[in-house]
């Protein structure tokens, strides 16, 4: 499970917010453009730029033509989507997708506390680049609302910090805290 920001294309004659609920194809097997891929490309370096720790997550095509069953070609074509993640040492499980016409910005619910508000910062100047680099409107799918990053951040990060304080009120009242920790496993 993962706090979820989806950085979408405005729509003309569309509201918004219609345009943020609606499903995205992520993984559209259409011709390459290479001003899409120069843009994807572009946002990935501001990304990095900012903070080094981030790496663009290299595919093995080979096993997901395989897993597939597709041709390599055809697992380039489908699967070009640029990922983002942090190194081993990052720990935040952040995660940066940039496709062809919008982007995900991703974060498991593990954080708390400080630590939570240190890493929705970090996620809030991800959001901030993407935009800015893109001209992409932010959509938050836990408040279904189109943020304005100017005051959007307490609104987030309180929703976040109410599925952490819920998801362990659920776990305390299960029979998951009971059971030794090997029989996880």
């Amino acid at each position: 499970m993962s706090y979820d920001f989806r950085l979408f294309t405005r729509q003309v004659d569309e509201d918004p917010l219609v345009t943020a609920q609606c499903d995205p194809e992520e993984f559209a097997a259409t011709p390459l453009d290479p001003q899409r891929e120069a843009l994807k490309r572009k946002v990935a370096d501001a990304l990095i730029s900012f903070d080094p720790d981030l790496a663009v997550f290299s595919f093995d095509y080979d096993k997901i033509a395989e897993r597939e069953n597709i041709s390599v070609d055809f697992a380039h074509l489908q699967h070009r989507h640029l990922e983002l993640n942090g190194s081993e040492e990052d720990r935040s499980g952040i995660q940066i997708t940039l496709y062809d016409d919008e982007a995900a910005v991703t974060v498991p619910y593990w954080h708390e506390g400080e630590g939570a508000a240190d890493v929705f910062r970090r996620i809030w100047s991800y959001l901030e680049i993407i935009s800015c680099e893109t001209g992409y409107l932010i959509y938050d799918q836990q408040t279904d609302q189109v943020l304005d990053l100017s005051d959007g951040f307490d609104q987030a990060l309180g929703c976040y910090e109410d599925a952490i304080r819920q998801m362990n009120a659920t776990m305390r009242g299960s029979d998951i805290e009971k059971r030794p920790w090997w029989k996880f496993w």
